[in-house]
């Protein structure tokens, strides 16, 4: 009980944060998933219904995970917060000027890549595994292993930049 107690106590700002971090790690597990159900797939097509699924449930996250995001980038931007800190300092300037704003523009590819790979699975259904739309298929594994790569990678500089200057 003490947990909950401690975990309700956090500021709104550290809770949002928390939530963000909790949205990306499960994008983690849905990447996985569809990565896995995709090679699935390809031996058998009675779960494309499952992989449709699993790219559905990781584009809202994915937007989710954006949303939460920018939400924190309030506080972020804040007179006085994490973002005048990084500017103020000579050797954390970049921070903000490359990596901040690099990170910002990159997130947003991969919910639009995933969503594009959702509606090909969705249009090609029973027909995913035919000779003839061999392309599209072997494109949704490249928007999968695109966007998580993306993904990563932002997730990599969200870390540089929290560590230099928390935000809440």
């Amino acid at each position: 009980m003490e947990v909950f107690s401690k975990l309700l106590g956090l500021p709104f700002w550290e809770k949002l944060v928390d939530l963000h971090g909790l949205l990306a790690m499960v994008s983690l597990v849905l990447f996985g998933a569809g990565i896995i159900l995709y090679f699935v797939v390809l031996k058998s097509g009675n779960f494309i219904k499952w992989l449709k699924t699993v790219l559905l449930f990781l584009f809202a996250d994915l937007v989710l995970l954006d949303i939460a995001g920018l939400s924190v980038y309030i506080p972020y931007r804040a007179p006085g917060g994490p973002r005048s800190y990084l500017i103020s300092q000579e050797e954390t300037a970049w921070l903000h000027g490359i990596i901040f704003e690099h990170k910002e523009f990159l997130a947003f590819a991969p919910p639009l890549i995933i969503l594009t790979a959702f509606l090909v699975v969705r249009v090609l259904g029973k027909n995913f595994n035919d000779q003839s739309v061999s392309y599209l298929r072997r494109s949704v594994i490249f928007s999968l292993l695109v966007s998580l790569v993306f993904v990563l990678v932002v997730a990599a500089e969200a870390v540089l930049v929290t560590k230099a200057a928390p935000v809440g």
